[in-house]
Order: structure tokens, then C-alpha cells, then sequence
């Protein structure tokens, strides 16, 4: 049964939730594991593999907060807009949702209108896992949407490197600017650093 359930971690990327039905003899084997070492406790109903191989904390945060978007500094760093590092992960999630955090990793989530939560929204490898995050041009939107918040000083690196960026798409984030009606105000910061 040990083995059993060490081969469910295995196949589920080094992550098993209680959710995933386990039995009454997997869940005393878990609490076996775990008091061994083997199984950490992520947070209540979430379990990782203590040892396995190219479990990152953008993967583990990922799997905590599976219909979260990686958005403001954590996107930002992600694409090299800023060299500013948070000490915190950044996570959009729709406005309706309840989650219960834990205490490590530290996570700061935004909740968000479902009619913008979506937009932008996109799947990328980072550290060997897929997680979803907002593209490059959706992060320079919330950059101008949140330029009080943020300040003048990283809100200007912000777009600096966005236009020397090689992977830049200015219709997409103009696009993006009149979905989230920021469209004036973007284009007078370009236009001040052009």
C-alpha cells in the first residue's frame, strides 16, 4: 500500500491531494510517510513528495492555488521588466473565490472582476513547471493600472524594458489597454518615454 501511494505522488508531479479519494489504508500510510519525512503537509488537503525531483515553489504555488494567474511582480520579474524581486508570489484569482493560504510560501493575491480576470491569461514553463500567468503585454497593463500603488520609478523601468523588449506586441497591448480602459493614460507615458 506504501508503494502504492508513493506511485500516485510519482505520477501526480510529486503533489497528491486528500481530495484525489484516498483510501481509509493510503490515508494511514500518509500519515506514516509524513511522520517519516517523506511527505510534506503543503497545507491542509495538500501533500508533496519530500524528495522528488524539480519540485519548484512556482509549481508548489501553483498547485495551492490552482485557478490562480501569476500576475504584478511575479510576472513582471518572470519577463525581466523590473529587477526588483518580491519576496512574495503575486496571484490573481476571481473575486468570488475563498482561499486559505499557508503560511510558507508567502502568497499575496489579487481578486479581480471575472470580465478582466481572463484576459491575457496564458500556460508558461517556468523552473520546469507549467503554470498560468498573464502575458507579457497583460503585465504592463496592470503595471499602468496599478501606477499609484506601484510608484513612477518602477512603473518607468516597467515600460522602458518593455519597448526594448524583443517580444513585444504593441497591438496586443493596446488591445489589452482598452479592455481595461486604461488606453489614455498608456499612451501618454509611451509617448513621454518614446
Amino acid at each position: 500500500m506504501r508503494d502504492t501511494l508513493l506511485r500516485r505522488f510519482k505520477q501526480n508531479g510529486g503533489f497528491l491531494r486528500s481530495a484525489d479519494s484516498l483510501t481509509a489504508a493510503e490515508k494511514y500510510h500518509l500519515r506514516r510517510l509524513i511522520h517519516e519525512g517523506l511527505i510534506i503537509r503543503v497545507k491542509r488537503g495538500l501533500y508533496r513528495m519530500n524528495d522528488y525531483p524539480g519540485i519548484f515553489q512556482e509549481a508548489e504555488v501553483a498547485r495551492m492555488i490552482p485557478s490562480g494567474i501569476f500576475c504584478m511582480f511575479t510576472a513582471w520579474s518572470n519577463y525581466r521588466l523590473t529587477t526588483f524581486v518580491s519576496a512574495e508570489y503575486h496571484i490573481a484569482v476571481p473575486k468570488s473565490y475563498k482561499i486559505v493560504l499557508p503560511k510558507y510560501p508567502p502568497v499575496k493575491l489579487y481578486y479581480w472582476d471575472n470580465q478582466i480576470i481572463d484576459l491575457g491569461k496564458t500556460s508558461k514553463e517556468i523552473n520546469d513547471a507549467f503554470v498560468t500567468i498573464y502575458d507579457l503585454e497583460r503585465s504592463v497593463c496592470d503595471a499602468v493600472r496599478f501606477r499609484n500603488k506601484i510608484g513612477t520609478d518602477l512603473l518607468g523601468e516597467i515600460l522602458r524594458n518593455y519597448i526594448h523588449h524583443r517580444d513585444k506586441n504593441l497591438d496586443r497591448l493596446m488591445k489589452y489597454a482598452s479592455q481595461l480602459r486604461i488606453s489614455n493614460i498608456l499612451n501618454e507615458l509611451l509617448q513621454v518615454i518614446l
